[in-house]
């Protein structure tokens, strides 16, 4: 497929009033010239980013206060975008995460991330895939992934298990669509500075600057070329590169305990809250 030209195009992005979205909105406006739909749940932000963007770089932005972990929700978003507009880019990359032990996950933290990570992005694959294939002139969906989607991830269980799903039904969504002229581009990072860092609790054991912890700016850029590019599957950094094959090639019981031994110490000391 050729790469995708988004000067004057619009372009979805969710999870876009922070972190990686942010820098990702940045990018594909400065760089890209793309009309912007920012999705995310503080509405402040999202106007702050509409100001910053359309002084800055001459574009359009679209705020669109959502919350994804919402019945309903995704449907919204998508009416809303495509409200007096086309869309030929999406980027589903809002997720939550919980760090600590599975058993003291509370059942409504579940399932705001199920909803959040998994159902909110193929609901919104689907609605906006089934408009790039109905159009017929291609379009390019990414689904932000994750490393921990390569391999079990203790302590991180139910988060990597959602984010093994994106990268399953994202690749397998490429291949269904790729007759179309419609990429789907799966982006796997490793670790990343952002407020989920903190937000989780994983800044006990990870901080911006430790080895493997890449900026929100440089790991936006890799997955902005790869979204352009139309790629199927990228993970950024030769590091992740390298532990990705490692995970395909050692023994899962030796990356597991790895992995144990090395989110454990980061977990709060004392007994379990009642």
């Amino acid at each position: 497929m050729k790469p995708m030209n988004f000067r004057g195009r619009w372009v979805l992005i969710t999870g876009a009033s922070s972190g990686l979205g942010l820098e990702m909105a940045r990018l594909l406006a400065k760089e890209h010239g793309a009309h912007i739909i920012a999705v995310a749940r503080r509405e402040d932000r999202l106007t702050a980013l509409k100001a910053e963007l359309e002084a800055a770089h001459g574009v359009q932005v679209l705020p669109l206060a959502a919350d994804l972990s919402r019945p309903g929700e995704p449907a919204r978003v998508f009416e809303a975008a495509m409200a007096g507009r086309t869309v030929d880019g999406v980027i589903l990359n809002a997720g939550v995460t919980f760090y600590g032990m599975a058993l003291e996950q509370q059942p409504e933290s579940f399932d705001a991330m199920l909803a959040t990570n998994i159902t909110s992005v193929v609901r919104l694959s689907q609605l906006f895939a089934a408009d790039f294939v109905r159009r017929g002139n291609g379009g390019a969906l990414m689904l932000v992934g994750s490393m921990a989607g390569f391999s079990p991830l203790p302590y991180q269980t139910a988060y990597a298990a959602t984010k093994s799903f994106i990268i399953s039904f994202g690749r397998g969504l490429a291949h269904e669509l790729r007759k179309a002229g419609v990429s789907v581009t799966v982006f796997a990072p490793g670790g990343i500075a952002t407020e989920m860092l903190s937000l989780s609790g994983l800044d006990r054991k990870f901080k911006a600057g430790d080895l493997g912890i890449m900026s929100a700016e440089a790991c936006a850029r890799i997955a902005v070329e790869a979204f352009v590019r139309r790629r199927e599957l990228a993970v950024p950094g030769v590091l992740n590169r390298f532990l990705a094959l490692m995970m395909k090639l050692l023994p899962h019981a030796l990356i597991v305990g790895r992995s144990a031994a090395l989110y454990e110490g980061g977990l709060p000391k004392g007994p379990p809250a009642p």
